[in-house]
Formats: structure tokens, sequence, C-alpha cells
């Protein structure tokens, strides 16, 4: 049955989980961590046990999120996803984030602004459609000015 609902949402724990921590939906349509280089869908609230209900902040709710770091990070750096629905400063994959607040040991609890994810099916096929328009604009307009092209191909179309 579908449904819709405002952030948190609640699912069925599919793992024992601890709050602050990033997770996914699983194909049992529970939600485990989010591992390093995982697609997550959002951050538990609360810490839950395995099969109990637990709420999730969606990563699309917009604010910020609590999450739970892996090491130390710097307030205005980059995160990215880790083991554990964990997040850190070391590069892997796609940063996810941006930390607010800093965190000095594995474990600290940080305020960070989540972006939205996209599957990569979803982000590849929405990039193709934007380049491949783009890229027949500026075929018809010089190159130097591709800023000034919409204003100038009407005016000059006019003139000529």
């Amino acid at each position: 049955m579908s449904q819709q609902c405002d952030s948190p949402k609640t699912f069925i724990a599919g793992e024992i989980l601890a709050a602050w921590r990033r997770v996914k939906i699983t194909a049992a349509q529970t939600v485990s961590y989010a591992d390093c280089g995982n697609y997550g869908i959002g951050v538990t609230q609360a810490a839950a046990a395995s099969a109990a209900n637990v709420d999730v902040r969606l990563d699309n709710h917009g604010g910020t999120h609590k999450v739970t770091a892996d090491g130390v990070i710097s307030a205005g750096a980059a995160i990215y996803s880790a083991d554990d629905g964990k997040v850190s400063a070391s590069v892997f994959g796609s940063s996810i984030g941006t930390a607010v607040t800093a965190a000095t040991a594995d474990g600290d609890t940080i305020e960070a602004v989540i972006i939205t994810q996209a599957p990569a099916a979803s982000s590849s096929s929405v990039s193709s459609s934007p380049s491949s328009s783009v890229s027949s604009s500026p075929s018809s307009t010089p190159s130097s000015s591709p800023s000034s092209s919409p204003s100038s191909s009407p005016s000059s179309s006019p003139s000529a």
C-alpha cells in the first residue's frame, strides 16, 4: 500500500541501531546502517532494537541533522558515508554533506547539513538530459559568450 508522510518516518529496524546513524532501506522494507559507499535515506532519531520501530529523519527533510562521526572532523569539512551509519572526513565516493560542528573522536555526535542523494541510476539519467541540451546550444553560438547567448541570439535574429 502506498502512502506519503512527513519526516521523521517510522520504519522497522532490520538490525540493532544506535541513535544519530545514517540508514538505508533494505529489500525486506526495513532499515539498516548505510555503510561506506551506501546510498542512505536518513538518520535514526533514537536507538532501536532489531525488529522495533525506529524514527528516521529523512535526508530531504531540510535543515541540519545530528550524525555520528567515525573520527576527527573539522567544522566546515565535507563529510562522507562511513561504516555502521557514521560519517567521516575520509574521502570515499561523493560527499554526502558538510559538518557544521567539529568531532574530536570516534562516536562524537555532530551537526551536519546532509545533501539529498540520488541512486546512481537516477543521477546518470538526470545528468545526461541537461548535458545534451546544453551541448546543442553552444554549437549554434560561439563559445566565447555562452552567458550572453540567450540574449544575443534573439537580438541578433531580428537584426539579421
